[in-house]
This record gives structure tokens, C-alpha cells and sequence, in this order.
């Protein structure tokens, strides 16, 4: 007698069951470079974003200092790069990308009129990275600039209210993040509240990305104070400037 599991017509029953799909495997930070290498940055970013999504926290440590660097040179919010930056410089010394980190912190300073900041990073550059190749267009750019910036005399003390600190009537903020859907920054605003933040969703005219603030502040000052707190909350948090300009959402 014919086994009953090889009756032709239970098989083609079972050929009727559908079968689960097999979960589609995340890209590797090398697959991230790979499409960024072939200009395909748009399929690159959501690969990494999927990357991160997948990693979680439990990233090591080399994995993690590529991401950041990767994340930093993708995104198209120039704040949040800084943010990435500052990071590897801050927890990675010593780091294989942390020199160029601050290569492109100083560049990000100088774009923005801030001659201080782009000296510090090229110092720290050159005193802390004494055999990267990057140090010698740091030791150019501080023949040509350095004068320009002894010129400027000592720096503000912090809370001066001068035109560096006081920007306006509110619009300085914090903001903890950005993206393109919707849905992800309502789910960090959700995890702000939780810690006790107050966030705002909101849209910068001219930019889709999605972001979420917290706080509008006068002074520099007391953003720089609420950045600290957030990140002592283990939250990402960088300083921005145009929150007089933004739409909020929710």
C-alpha cells in the first residue's frame, strides 16, 4: 500500500499552501558602501537605515565607528552630520575615521562663518593625529586662517549676549532627530515624552525631512544645556539655529 503522504492528490494540495517568504537579509555596511561607490546614495541610506534598524544597540565597536562615518556622509542634514562627527571624535579617539571627522568638522565651521571652531578642529587635528595624511591641510589651512582668527581676540564668555549667542527671539533649538517618514519621528517624539522631554514634529521650509525639537531658546547658552540633558538621557541631540523658520507638525 502506497504510503498516504505520496497520494498525488494531497500533493497537489500541498503545493497550494503557501510558503512563508524568507525575511530578506539586511545589507552589510560593505553592501552601503558599495551603492554609495556606484552613486545609488538614495538606496545606500535606507540600506543603513535598515542596518541600524536591524543592529539596535549591540553594535561593536568598529561597527559601530563605520556606521556613524557612513551615516555622516549620507544624510542631507547638515546638523545632524555634525552630530555624527562629533561623536566619533568624542567616543572614538584615536579612531581610523575620527581624524577625518574632524577634517570635516572644520570644513562645516568655516562654511558657516565660524572661524573659532574651524581653528579648534584643525588643532585638535594636528595635535591628536600627528601621523594622519589629513594634517597637512590642516597646518595649511591654519597658515592661511590662523592669523585671521588671533585677529578676532579671545572668545565670548559663555551667556555673553552678543551676536554669536543671541540669535534672535527663539530661534535656537535642540533637535534629537530627523527623517523622511513621518512615522519614525513620531515614534522618537513618543520616546522623548516617555523620558519626560516636551518634543515638537516639525518641517524646515525648502527641506522634506521630518524633524523633532525640543526647546527655543534666545541664548545658545540654555540650548547647549538641554543638548547635555538629552544626551545624558542616551538620546542624539544637536544645536540648530533656523527654528524661527520651522512649520511644526504635531
Amino acid at each position: 500500500m502506497k504510503p498516504r503522504w505520496l497520494n498525488p492528490g494531497l500533493l497537489f494540495l500541498l503545493l497550494l499552501v503557501p510558503v512563508p517568504a524568507t525575511p530578506q537579509e539586511r545589507a552589510s555596511l560593505e553592501e552601503v558602501e558599495a551603492l554609495m561607490a556606484r552613486g545609488r546614495i538614495l538606496e545606500a541610506r535606507e540600506a543603513l537605515e535598515a542596518w541600524w534598524d536591524d543592529q539596535g544597540p549591540n553594535v561593536e565597536r568598529m561597527d559601530r565607528q563605520r556606521s556613524l562615518w557612513l551615516r555622516a556622509r549620507l544624510t542631507v542634514d547638515p546638523s545632524m552630520a555634525e552630530m555624527d562627527l562629533r561623536r566619533l571624535v568624542l567616543e572614538f579617539p584615536g579612531g581610523p575615521y575620527s581624524d577625518d571627522a574632524l577634517l570635516r568638522l572644520g570644513q562645516s565651521a568655516e562654511l558657516r562663518g565660524d572661524l573659532r571652531g574651524a581653528h579648534s578642529h584643525y588643532t585638535a587635528l594636528i595635535r591628536g593625529y600627528p601621523s594622519s595624511p589629513l594634517r597637512d591641510v590642516a597646518e595649511a589651512w591654519l597658515r592661511e586662517r590662523g592669523p585671521e582668527v588671533e585677529a578676532l581676540g579671545p572668545e565670548p564668555a559663555a551667556g555673553a549676549e552678543d551676536p554669536t549667542a543671541a540669535t534672535g527671539d527663539g530661534v535656537i533649538s535642540v533637535q534629537a532627530g530627523a527623517f523622511r517618514s513621518l512615522d519614525g519621528a513620531l515614534s522618537l517624539a513618543d520616546r522623548l515624552r516617555s523620558a519626560g522631554f516636551d518634543p515638537r514634529v516639525v518641517r524646515v521650509p525648502g527641506d522634506p525631512l521630518i524633524r523633532v525639537r525640543l526647546g527655543r531658546f534666545q541664548l545658545r547658552e540654555g540650548a547647549e544645556g538641554l543638548k547635555s540633558e538629552l544626551e545624558s538621557a542616551g538620546f542624539e541631540a544637536a544645536v540648530v539655529l533656523d527654528a524661527g523658520s520651522e512649520e511644526r507638525i504635531r
